[in-house]
């Protein structure tokens, strides 16, 4: 905890010292501490030195809010109440940080996932499969990435005229299907897109099996009445 709580008497300046360690009592050289009063309009920059020691002079009274920060470590914030007869002494101790969480999304994902998008809706196939690559690489919590990719690899199919390059691209979607449904069997709409590739490929045993799959599941189902009409069509 930051705070220091003492009497608050007119404006007059005092001062903020203190050190900033590690969880090992090590002193942090090159931390940087800064106090802010909003209600007097007053920033403060201190930097520690290689004890650890920091010092902020001309502290008008008042209460600050102190921020105190370095590389690699969580920054701390608290408060200090400052005055003319008191001044506060500070000793910090800074975490480490422990960097992010395995499999926790980038934070530009958003953006990321903005600008795939658009790609893919102005029929830039392949700048936009790029795209979504480089965010499943990053993001592995993001399993929908691979939904997305799956239907990319078959809209490109359908627009490729070369007999073998259009199958090539219809097994890449189908094993992203096959892949994704190895994290979430249970997602009929992955299950009944899998069929429907199955069909543009050819492989209509496969597409039936995937078919009944998804009627079997849950018959009452929008996924399950389309697995029914592709199904007939398959029956033909």
């Amino acid at each position: 905890m930051l705070a220091v709580a003492v009497a608050a008497s007119g404006q007059t300046a005092g001062r903020i010292t203190g050190t900033i360690k590690d969880p090992d009592g090590k002193p942090i050289k090159g931390a940087t501490v800064r106090a802010t009063n909003e209600a007097v309009n007053a920033r403060i920059t201190s930097t520690t030195d290689d004890k650890g020691r920091f010092a902020m002079i001309g502290v008008r009274s008042g209460r600050w809010v102190i921020v105190a920060e370095a590389p690699n470590f969580v920054a701390l914030q608290g408060t200090s109440d400052v005055s003319s007869s008191v001044t506060p002494v500070l000793a910090l101790t800074l975490q480490r940080d422990p960097g992010p969480m395995p499999g926790a999304l980038s934070k530009t994902i958003t953006d990321e996932l903005a600008s795939a998008d658009a790609l893919r809706n102005a029929g830039r196939y392949d700048d936009a499969i790029a795209a979504y690559q480089a965010i499943q690489s990053k993001n592995a919590r993001l399993t929908t990435v691979g939904l997305v990719l799956a239907t990319l690899y078959r809209d490109k199919a359908v627009q490729e005229k070369d007999a073998a390059a259009r199958q090539a691209l219809l097994a890449r979607a189908i094993a992203a299907y096959t892949d994704f449904l190895k994290g979430d069997d249970t997602n009929l709409r992955a299950r009944l897109e899998l069929g429907v590739t199955q069909m543009a490929a050819g492989n209509a045993e496969a597409a039936a099996r995937s078919f009944q799959d998804v009627i079997s599941a849950n018959p009452k189902t929008s996924a399950a009445a389309e697995a029914a009409a592709h199904l007939q069509e398959i029956r033909k």
